[in-house]
């Protein structure tokens, strides 16, 4: 096992937890505060832990043969001195860039993001529509980007990114399709212009900033409990199954946990202004994509339990058709399947809610680059992610005009939110 200089600021571990007692106890050093979990698979976990902390973790997870590998050793220059946190935070100069434009070679801060937006508005006034669609806890509007040509007949197709405030390529991507589809649209195929386009870059904006200027690793929006800021994951406080079985793995009831559900379905003012505008819009979607990083893998529904939904052949084969386009562009090999089984369990995701309440046929999780650097992608790999993910999405909107829904088959012992 490779150990990690003890002077590094903060290293990224990859953490082998082949048996439940295994992840129990990672999970019990995240919550003393000795580790940060900041990604979960099957067998393995992915923790930030203090230079100052290495030996003692260390001898902690040797004591009990759970074996790890340093992925990330040493990320001093991404923080600042060290301080009582539980993951790296930003210095000054080290911030988000001040810049007037995106040019997709760097990651940008919140105004950076909905400057873009409204100029693609104002150039394109007779395609792009911005508007407000909620207001976060902190005060932050939610914006979102519509691209159409007005047609009634036409479908939509759902995109939206940093529903966790920490995955930073995810508004890349989003942004990247918004810009390519409004200033090429005129050329673009009819599988694309036959369809109305909702852009959402930034679900999470809140955390966002927060993300920006003070905690490089949070993940969740900025919710209270109590009189403490501990966040809700948007990603958990979805209506379909919110809260299913209470197990932590799926969504805690924890408010300090990870995967923090929040205190009802659709209690935080971000996924409940998305689940308005899908549900009332008047539009009929046909795909919905939600953008993650980091594991390189395209699923769909269900996340709740293994057995396969009603549309899943149409699933996998739309799946497969944006990883063969993925290949072509760039080489790089996303996996494709059902969420649970390439992923873990979760419940009250957007994924399940999409497709089992709203009908979305063709829904989609997508978890973008890079397995190598996790969270922390290197900015010279942000154009070629956002340009084999467009390819990916041009294929899905081709490939789904030729198939039939059947997502009507779908059915509920009980009523969904």
């Amino acid at each position: 096992t490779k150990v990690a200089r003890k002077d590094a600021r903060f290293q990224i571990w990859e953490v082998k937890c082949l048996k439940e007692g295994q992840r129990i106890f990672v999970k019990s050093l995240d919550t003393k505060g000795a580790i940060n979990v900041c990604k979960e698979r099957h067998s393995a976990m992915d923790v930030i832990v203090e230079g100052t902390r290495t030996m003692q973790v260390e001898k902690l997870l040797r004591e009990r043969d759970i074996s790890f590998d340093v992925v990330t050793n040493d990320i001093t220059s991404l923080v600042g001195p060290p301080r009582r946190v539980r993951s790296p935070v930003l210095s000054p100069r080290m911030r988000s860039p001040i810049k007037k434009s995106l040019d997709w070679k760097d990651f940008y801060p919140l105004n950076v993001i909905y400057d873009f937006l409204d100029a693609l508005e104002r150039q394109y006034p007779s395609i792009c529509t911005v508007t407000v669609i909620g207001n976060t806890v902190e005060g932050r509007d939610v914006k979102m980007l519509k691209i159409s040509n007005s047609n009634a007949r036409n479908t939509a197709v759902w995109l939206d990114g940093t529903i966790h405030a920490r995955e930073w390529i995810s508004t890349s991507v989003v942004t990247y399709i918004a810009d390519h589809i409004a200033r090429s649209f005129n050329t673009l195929p009819d599988y694309i212009t036959n369809k109305d386009w909702f852009f959402v870059p930034v679900v999470n904006p809140d955390g966002y900033y927060h993300t920006h200027t003070v905690d490089r690793m949070w993940r969740k929006n900025r919710a209270r409990f109590g009189n403490t800021i501990t966040g809700v994951d948007l990603n958990r406080n979805f209506g379909l199954n919110w809260g299913r079985n209470g197990n932590t793995e799926c969504a805690s009831g924890d408010p300090n946990h990870l995967n923090y559900r929040g205190t009802e379905a659709f209690s935080e003012p971000e996924t409940a202004a998305i689940k308005d505008i899908i549900l009332y819009s008047g539009v009929p979607f046909k795909i919905f994509l939600t953008f993650h990083a980091y594991s390189e893998l395209i699923s769909f529904p269900w996340c709740y339990t293994s057995d396969p939904c009603p549309d899943y052949v149409n699933l996998l084969e739309g799946g497969t058709a944006m990883a063969k386009a993925i290949y072509e562009t760039s080489g790089r090999m996303y996996k494709v399947g059902n969420f649970k089984d390439i992923m873990y369990y979760a419940s009250g995701t957007s994924i399940d809610w999409s497709y089992g309440t709203a009908r979305i046929p063709f829904t989609y999780l997508i978890e973008l680059r890079s397995k190598k650097d996790r969270f922390l992608l290197p900015k010279e790999e942000i154009q070629d992610c956002c340009k084999e993910v467009l390819n990916g999405v041009k294929a899905l909107a081709e490939f789904v005009d030729k198939k039939k829904c059947r997502n009507c088959n779908v059915h509920f012992k009980k009523n969904p939110q």
